[in-house]
């Protein structure tokens, strides 16, 4: 038997019974969203039907101890955001660089944040050896051989100054996810920001080798509505990063399903 659901104003389906199992199990849907059987013209609650019926939402079990006074309860039109931020650790703007702190609107939860991995350091820690070793020990030996003075040792320290332009780089950069929008930072003196709103973003690939799995680090794709697209790497959490999207892209779904569902209690017939 095929199920219709009703979301966002919108009838969506037919649907199997074992896909809207695995939108019930992946938070995709919510029990309380209204569905029908094929054929049938009534819609009820997805809780309410016996196939899933192990989906329907337990009463929480309150005591003396544990029982919240009733003025901190939450109201109906804070369940949706109470429930984005109980899977999404909330930051503080303290956490924050500075980009994001200037652009942050005053009612905008950040919930992740990330950077550049440190990898980056390794390639031009390579080079930085390669030129110590090959360039500046040679170069202040031979300095010395010709002139027998001692100054071209100043040399070795130079190779060092090959790590500046990554130093800066993961310390410029910036990534965070609130509750509203994508915001992307790279660069100081060719500085490169990004913004895009949730909503808009519809998928986030990630890029992994053997060495981005061990460490944690790889490249991200974000594609977004009307074709743009932007790369970045190499990201430190890219899974991480990708998965607090769509969590909050989930739960902002959610949202607006509870909304339509407050205004209009009742679905139109399936004909």
């Amino acid at each position: 038997m095929d199920f219709y659901v009703y979301l966002n104003g919108t009838r969506r389906g037919p649907f199997t019974e074992d896909r809207l199992r695995s939108f019930l199990g992946d938070g995709l849907l919510q029990a309380s969203d209204l569905a029908a059987e094929e054929g049938n013209q009534g819609w009820k609650p997805l809780g309410e039907f016996r196939r899933f019926t192990e989906f329907s939402p337990s009463p929480p079990i309150l005591n003396e101890a544990t029982a919240a006074p009733a003025a901190e309860l939450p109201t109906s039109s804070g369940i949706a955001r109470n429930n984005a931020t109980a899977l999404t650790r909330r930051l503080s703007t303290d956490e924050l660089g500075s980009h994001a702190r200037a652009n942050l609107a005053p009612d905008e939860t950040p919930h992740f944040k990330t950077s550049l991995h440190w990898i980056i350091f390794a390639r031009f820690a390579g080079l930085a050896a390669l030129a110590f070793l090959f360039a500046a020990i040679p170069f202040a030996i031979g300095v010395q051989a010709l002139t027998g003075m001692e100054f071209g040792w100043f040399a070795l320290p130079l190779p060092a100054f090959l790590m500046v332009p990554p130093a800066i780089a993961f310390a410029s950069s910036e990534l965070v996810v609130t509750d509203r929008r994508v915001l992307i930072k790279t660069g100081v003196v060719r500085r490169q920001t990004m913004e895009m709103f949730i909503a808009r973003v519809e998928s986030i690939a990630v890029e992994q080798g053997f060495l981005g799995r061990f460490f944690d680090f790889g490249s991200v794709t974000i594609r977004g509505t009307g074709g743009f697209e932007e790369s970045l790497a190499p990201i430190a959490q890219p899974l991480a990063f990708r998965d607090s999207v769509q969590r909050l892209q989930r739960h902002e779904g959610s949202s607006s399903a509870r909304e339509i569902t407050a205004v209009r209690p009742t679905a139109p017939p399936l004909s």
